[in-house]
């Protein structure tokens, strides 16, 4: 298994910008790497992802949903092992600071050679950076 957690302050309101990832259908609209969004029952998604030239389907299972602070997704049992985190702090009233860790088996060589760890994180990095640009653009108008 492969763990990655990476961190950006955001200047939006920690309640905005929460519910930016507690709505699955706005998901699509803030990580790139989401390219669509299923809700299949009340806590259970499908999510299609794609991440370093890799497309996959993952079901997954809202398993914590702690409004204003905390979110976390499992796969369900038979689809890729996969759970992910977004945690959000308000460090001022209008600027919060937003952690996601992710947990994955990325399989094949890379993870067996230590490389899906930097890719993996690298890619997250950046999907915050996009997020913090898109959420602040949105906050503005």
């Amino acid at each position: 298994m492969t763990f990655v957690s990476e961190s950006i302050d955001i200047d939006v309101p920690v309640d905005v910008l929460f519910s930016l990832y507690a709505e699955p259908e706005s998901l699509p609209s803030v990580l790139s790497i989401v390219k669509h969004v299923e809700v299949l029952g009340p806590d259970l998604i499908r999510w299609d992802v794609e991440l370093v030239g890799q497309r996959r389907s993952i079901d997954a299972r809202v398993v914590v949903n702690e409004p204003g602070e905390r979110l976390r997704w499992e796969s369900v049992e038979g689809r890729a092992s996969f759970a992910a985190e977004v945690r959000t702090q308000a460090i001022t009233p209008a600027s919060t600071r937003v952690t996601v860790d992710a947990e994955f088996d990325a399989g094949g060589i890379a993870e067996r050679l230590g490389l899906a760890k930097p890719i993996a994180a690298a890619a997250i990095a950046n999907e915050l950076r996009n997020a913090k640009k898109k959420a602040e653009a949105q906050a503005a108008s």
